[in-house]
């Protein structure tokens, strides 16, 4: 069963905690939830990945640091993750992964089995402590860029940041490779705003940050940024 059908069953008196939720099933269960007690939490403030809690306030989640030997290991997203998924452990039972902080999160229900069997990444031996991860923080790091545009058509935007044509851009919407603020829009007349989240396939994941500003043709001055 796939997360949208698990959702179409939740009820007003539903009492559940989800696993950890990629940005596309947040914005599913918000749309799901808007008359359901729920929220939505990671650890950390501006955590990616989220647990959703409906209609339960109990957050269980479990921060560990990595204690571990920096002459002999550099850790990265990758080395942290695939060394846990080796385990036998689910994608989506592990939370955000802060390298620049020797840090992630996991569900509480694995608590004991990560300490126990999370002892080594690659050839290298690692130790966890469980922290207070809430005053952690996520470093956003954006590859800025400035286009000049008429208006701000979602196909219009797709051409620019894409360097495709109108037209290439309309067919990559309508053939639903296009992600607005985490969830499918196959309208090319749609349109964006400061702070909108673009994901485009096979080529990443943009923010709008600004509209504000108009050139000397008074076209919109475009300012977006690439996640990195």
């Amino acid at each position: 069963m796939n997360f949208i059908d698990k959702i179409k069953h939740y009820t007003p008196n539903t009492i559940t905690t989800t696993k950890f939720l990629t940005l596309t099933e947040q914005a599913q269960l918000s749309n799901k939830c808007k008359y359901i007690d729920y929220s939505l939490y990671g650890g950390y403030p501006n955590a990616e990945y989220k647990r959703g809690f409906i209609n339960t306030d109990i957050k269980d989640i479990i921060c560990y640091k990595i204690l571990y030997n920096r002459n002999f290991l550099t850790l990265t997203h990758q080395n942290v993750l695939g060394s846990i998924l080796a385990l036998n452990i689910e994608r989506n039972t592990v939370g955000d992964i802060l390298v620049e902080e020797d840090a992630f999160f996991v569900t509480g229900e694995l608590k004991d089995y990560i300490k126990n069997e999370f002892t080594a990444i690659g050839k290298h031996t690692i130790d966890l402590i469980e922290i207070d991860g809430s005053n952690l923080t996520r470093t956003i790091h954006l590859d800025e860029h400035k286009q000049f545009i008429d208006s701000m058509r979602l196909d219009l935007v797709v051409s620019k940041i894409t360097k495709q044509s109108r037209i290439n851009a309309k067919t990559m919407i309508e053939n639903d490779f296009i992600k607005v603020n985490h969830l499918v829009s196959n309208k090319p007349t749609k349109e964006l705003i400061e702070e909108d989240i673009i994901s485009i396939r096979k080529y990443g994941r943009f923010v709008i940050l600004d509209t504000k500003n108009r050139s000397k043709k008074d076209k919109i001055v475009l300012k977006y940024g690439k996640y990195v």
